[in-house]
This record gives structure tokens, sequence and C-alpha cells, in this order.
């Protein structure tokens, strides 16, 4: 077989081994709704917080493409892989020995000393390794679609009101002064965003796929100062993979970016991914990610990484989406019908994981650039992670994370003189003698300390009250009390004061 055809026939195996992506966004708003694809298939396999797992290369037929069993079982790409080599010296070597011999260099990340090949025969790659070399899967990235047919009853929409939720209002176009936030999406044709490709996209701007140039609107609708710059990591359908997203990390890392977002999704543990996420992260770069939204009890990868902020999503209520994944979820934010811009000048509904991710790294930002003058990312991180409101099960769960986000919140924080009492969650519950309970947490979402606070909890069971004598800033008090649930429902109304006559300002 000649070069040519070897190489033709490992091209095509590439673009076989893909996986479908899909725009995320419901029905426009003042114009034609952009186009959305069929409901997308379960993945083959499930979330798997394991280690990655390395591929073999083990004995197979000689004599053409071969199916590649081991990675189709584990969801990922065939007939390609990452390798990661000792040095630079090892990885010029397999380069200069792999020259024909039906080996496919797909992609390289120099910095990692790593390459993505795609490959006719194991034996022929086999024997090209010395031992010395991590090898990866490949794995299918995509953009997370949520179900929206599906969404629980009496989820709220946010649509224009998302600043106000968030707690900002007045002047904010200083928010983001002088942070740079890389994005790594669809490519955005948003205004003054910077745009990189290391996946080409369509010669037509206004035919692109929205979702980056949604992505980046919500960074911008709360922090408009950001320097937005874009990376695009997949085509136009929504289709990437784990490598590529290996680089558009790496890429971001040398642009000197501040923040990172990824709301892109995969199931599959990369070796590679999980390197270039670490590489970031040793860089003092904070990346956020979409948690998922197929309403898996594990998060997606970035997400799944250990350092990577998991965003999951809520409605406007305050309330836990239930496509939206749970488990190692770091914290919460809008991802209901949100308002954003998209490609041909058109605004849409976004509703996903791919929305909340965007908007807590948004508030990072606005906290970055706080009174007119740049933290350190560590210190606007601890502004928002300290200012998050509580919500289901008390302290850190795996629905909420630890909070929600609250921009106005985290700015009033460290002046005196607020007072906010919330009730912060009615969640039921089964104790450990096996009987259903209620857990009232209640959070001083204020500045000052509150004191001797009454609570009241009605039930149909009667009324209980409890006093709250001291509650300290940002801190939680939950009680908890014996809950009877009859066949035709229950209703639970709380209530809390605040003492001496003082008013609340939620």
């Amino acid at each position: 077989m000649t070069r040519g055809k070897q190489r033709l026939i490992v091209l095509l195996a590439v673009l076989g081994g893909g996986a479908a992506g899909w725009l995320i966004t419901r029905t426009s708003y003042n114009s034609a709704p952009p186009p959305v694809a069929a409901k997308p298939p379960a993945p083959k396999f499930i979330p798997d917080l394991s280690p990655p797992k390395e591929s073999k290369t083990g004995k197979r037929p000689k004599g053409g493409l071969v199916k590649d069993h081991e990675a189709d079982e584990a969801g990922a790409l065939q007939n390609q892989r990452s390798i990661h080599f000792s040095d630079r010296e090892a990885m010029e070597r397999f380069l200069e020995a792999a020259k024909g011999k039906g080996i496919a260099i797909l992609g390289k990340i120099d910095r990692l000393n790593a390459l993505h090949v795609g490959f006719l025969s194991a034996d022929e790659l086999a024997s090209l390794l010395d031992g010395s070399e991590e090898t990866g899967f490949i794995f299918p990235v995509t953009l997370p679609t949520p179900q929206t047919e599906g969404v629980q009853e009496g989820a709220l929409g946010f649509g224009p009101s998302l600043l106000a939720w968030l707690g900002i209002s007045g002047d904010n176009s200083s928010y983001g002064a002088g942070v740079k936030v890389g994005i790594l999406d669809t490519g955005s044709t948003l205004a003054g965003a910077q745009n990189y490709f290391i996946v080409p996209p369509p010669g037509d701007e206004s035919a692109w796929n929205g979702h980056g140039t949604a992505v980046a609107d919500l960074i911008r609708q709360i922090a408009p100062g950001t320097d937005l710059n874009s990376w695009g990591i997949a085509d136009d359908s929504g289709q990437s993979n784990s490598f590529l997203l290996a680089q558009g990390i790496m890429a971001a890392m040398d642009a000197g970016m501040d923040l990172i977002n990824i709301s892109m999704a995969s199931y599959g543990n990369s070796t590679i991914l999980r390197q270039a996420v670490e590489a970031a992260q040793a860089a003092g770069i904070k990346i956020f990610a979409s948690a998922g939204n197929e309403g898996y009890d594990q998060v997606a990868y970035p997400a799944g990484y250990e350092g990577v902020i998991s965003v999951g999503a809520v409605d406007a209520n305050g309330t836990h989406l239930n496509f939206s994944n749970k488990g190692k979820i770091s914290m919460t934010a809008p991802g209901l019908d949100l308002l954003t811009a998209w490609t041909g000048g058109q605004t849409a509904y976004f509703t996903g994981t791919s929305g909340s991710s965007p908007i807590a790294l948004g508030v990072l930002a606005a906290a970055l650039s706080h009174d007119g003058k740049k933290v350190t990312t560590s210190k606007g991180f601890e502004m928002v992670s300290g200012n998050l409101n509580e919500a289901g099960p008390p302290g850190a769960d795996d629905l909420y994370g630890d909070g929600m986000v609250d921009a106005g919140r985290m700015f009033r924080s460290g002046t005196p003189g607020y007072n906010d009492v919330a009730l912060a969650s009615n969640f039921v519950t089964t104790g450990t003698n096996g009987q259903t309970q209620l857990q009232v947490t209640v959070q001083n979402r204020g500045t000052d300390i509150i004191y001797n606070a009454p609570l009241q909890v009605t039930t149909s069971s009667g009324t209980s009250t409890m006093t709250i004598t001291s509650l300290k800033p940002g801190a939680i008090a939950t009680y908890t009390l014996p809950f009877n649930i009859p066949a035709n429902g229950a209703t639970v109304q709380s209530q809390i004061t605040l003492s001496n006559g003082a008013s609340d300002l939620k």
C-alpha cells in the first residue's frame, strides 16, 4: 500500500471516530430561532472518576486497518492515541522513526512533549515505542445538550433578569477590567472578542455555531471590561476531542490568560487532558467547566478533575435543575432560558450548565477588578466562594456544591451595616432511624452578626418556634424537626424575623 493510501485510510478512520455534538438553545428572542438538532443519544459509557486508563498496544493482525476494540470498549476514538514522551528528544526520535510506517501525526503539544497519532496497525505503533512513553485514549468532547423538554414543572427561566438575580445594579462597565479570559468553544462572533482557531471555522461567520458566542456574551454581560479571547477547538457541529481541548488549554496558558472557561464535556478520563489542566493550574489559572447536562450522579470532564471549578445549574427560583449533573459540584449558577447573543446578529434563550459556567467565571472576573484595582486570582476566588448562597442539604452537597453565586453579596462583604438573613432551604430527608425529617437552614447573608432572631416553622403537625441566638456573617444554622407527610402531601412555611426592628435587605 502506498503512503498516500495509508494516510487516506487513517484520515477516514479519524473522521468516522468523532462523537456528534449538538447546539444548545431553545428559542429565538427577536428573530428566527437558531437550529436545534435532534435529542442526542446517551453515551455508551457512564461517567468515570477513576484514574485515566492507559492504552495497550498489543499484537494485532497485520494488513490494513483493524478495529480498535480496546478504544471502542472505553468509549474512545478508534485507531487514535495520545503519546506523552519523557523529553523532546524522545518525541523527535519517534517522529523520525514513524515516517512511512502508516502513522499519521494529527496533533502536537510541544510544551507537554505530546502527540496525537492515528494508526493503521497497533503492531506498527508498538514497535516504535520503548516503554518510557505514557499513552492514552482520545475521547470525544461535545457541547453538553440539556433535555429542556424534561425540565421539572415550575422551573423558572431568567430571560433578561440575570444581572438583577446576581445582585448587579448600576454601572458595571468596569467589571473585569484587566482580566484576561480564555474561552475554549466553537469561536465567538461577539464584537471585541479575539478569535484563535485550532479547528478552522466555516467561511461564513454568520453561520458559525452560536454556542461560543453565547458563552462569551454571558461573561461580557456580567464583566464588560473583560479581555475576551476565544479558541475554536470544536467544529461547527460541536465535535471536538480531548487532545484538541488540551491544545486549547495550553494555548490559553501560553497567551497569559487569568481564567479559562470550558463549556464542553467528555465522559472519558483523558491522560493528556488531565496533564494540560494540571499545567494550567500550576501557572495560576482558574479553570471553570460545565458539570454536564445528562442528569448523571457524576460530573463530566474536565469538571471532574481536581481543582477545576465545576459549575451546576439552577433556575431563577434557586432550584437545582434536574438535567444538571450531580456529584463533585463546586458551585451553582443560573442555567435556564438565559438571554444571550447568537451568531448572525440574533439573540437566543440559552439553557444548560454551558451557561452556568461562564456566569460563575464572570462573577470572579468582576471580583478580580473590584474597586478599580486588580486582585490576585486566589484572593478573588476567596471573595466569590466565601459569599455563596446556601441551598439544598446543609453545607456542601452534590446538588449545589458550596452554594449559588451572588455578586451583590460578594461586593458588600466586609462593609458593615447590612442585615440580610435568609431561609436558605426547607429540605426533606430521612434520619438515621429511617424517619422522615425536615431540615430548615438559615443563613446570614449580611455583614453584621444576627442576634436573637426568632424562627417559626409551620407544618401539618403544628408550629415550632426556635431562636437563633447568634449567627456570624456567612454562617448557617440548621434545625431538624420530625416531619410527617400526609397522603395528600404537605406544606411547609418558615419565617424568620430580625430582632430590634432591624430591616432586612432582601
